[in-house]
């Protein structure tokens, strides 16, 4: 290359940059520097490769082309991570996650689990976008099947529950894994029941996690820290669990209950108690148990009415959703189906449905908050307290 012919390339693209507007004051100086003169024996190929690069976005944006990563997509790979900063990875945090689209109803295709370097990672693939999900995290690994209520505990010392609305599983998925990774150690399958599909994760010890929403295909990443030090604490302060005569607050889904034939809810009642709301389930006389039931804590108040499958959002921040077995409200319950009572933890409660003999409901929680479960006598309750400051 001669000179006099360098010299004046270099004119030309320092003129072109300058002459467009549009193109970011960052780029706009890197292509400067390019077009610099350097010695001889400097590397100036690449820098007049990038400038020469640059220049063809400058002089696209010039004549009309506003969508400059239609034109970045074109460049060579080389001139385009020059010109295109790298991504910065998410933070790991120590909270409850929600998110995805309630609106999505799809497939779980597939779930996979791979280590990397300072994290263990899983990965859920789904047919089509991403539903209405809940991440939460909970101090021990044991969990509640859905909808047979039975206990399950998994391998390690905390857990996380996944929770995915309008979704079902391929036939082909695997009901129960253990990778026996770090962090990651068992991923089992908790229910599919109306349509919600459930999955438990158990983890070596409590850690932080990120989670990615991704497209192409519709996927959601969930990588948990392997390295730095063990969360300590919450950013959303959750009430640490305390004793009384009616027992100790826990900060994990409840289960219980008899089967002892069909049982009619007949009321339902709110109150607000010295160190928690407590919300009363009262079923017809001559009930012999409180029927089957399961309680499952969740990081929003985001539900799916049952059997229409209708996205209801409650007040609130946090949810309960209570599921009884061989019940039903029809011809004794005469009470509200929504229940807005505003208490310091309990700010709705709402029917998601009666059917099949399964009737259930949605609590909206101003808060993270434990609770108490009991099952009461004369007349037979079941009441659920809920931890306030």
């Amino acid at each position: 290359m001669s000179d006099d012919f360098e010299r004046r390339l270099r004119e030309h693209l320092h003129h072109e940059a300058s002459q467009v507007p549009q193109l970011p004051r960052e780029l706009r100086g890197r292509i400067r520097n390019g077009v610099q003169p350097r010695p001889r024996f400097g590397m100036r190929a690449p820098q007049l490769a990038f400038a020469a690069a640059a220049g063809v976005l400058a002089g696209a944006l010039f004549f009309g082309v506003r969508n400059q990563q239609v034109i970045i997509n074109a460049l060579p790979a080389g001139i385009r991570q020059l010109i295109q900063p790298t991504p910065t990875p998410q933070p790991f945090v120590c909270t409850d996650r929600s998110g995805g689209n309630p609106s999505v109803s799809t497939q779980v295709t597939d779930i996979r689990w791979a280590r990397h370097d300072g994290y263990d990672r899983v990965v859920v693939d789904f047919s089509s976008g991403i539903p209405s999900y809940d991440l939460t995290r909970q101090p021990t690994a044991n969990f509640v099947q859905d909808p047979s209520g039975q206990p399950v505990t998994l391998d390690g010392s905390a857990g996380v529950k996944l929770i995915l609305r309008n979704t079902d599983g391929s036939p082909s998925l695997a009901r129960d894994s253990k990778p026996g990774f770090p962090a990651l150690r068992e991923v089992t399958q908790l229910g599919v029941f109306e349509g919600v599909l459930t999955y438990g994760l158990g983890l070596a010890a409590p850690t932080c996690e990120r989670v990615l929403e991704l497209s192409g295909p519709p996927r959601l990443v969930i990588d948990f820290a392997t390295s730095g030090p063990a969360p300590s604490a919450s950013p959303t302060p959750t009430l640490a669990p305390s004793a009384t005569a009616l027992g100790q607050f826990q900060c994990v889904d409840a289960s219980g209950g008899r089967d002892a034939g069909p049982v009619q809810l007949k009321a339902i009642r709110t109150a607000h108690q010295p160190g928690y709301d407590r919300i009363v389930f009262e079923f017809s006389p001559g009930t012999g148990a409180v029927p089957p039931y399961t309680v499952t804590r969740q990081s929003s108040t985001h539900f799916v009415k049952d059997p229409s499958g209708q996205p209801v959002t409650l007040k609130g921040s946090y949810g309960l959703r209570l599921v009884m077995r061989n019940t039903t409200a029809y011809g004794a319950y005469q009470g509200s189906s929504d229940l807005t009572p505003g208490l310091p933890a309990l700010l709705e409660a709402a029917q998601l449905g009666d059917f099949e003999g399964v009737n259930s409901w949605g609590l909206g929680l101003a808060r993270n908050s434990c609770m108490r479960v009991l099952e009461l006598s004369n007349p037979t309750r079941l009441v659920i307290d809920i931890q306030t400051p």
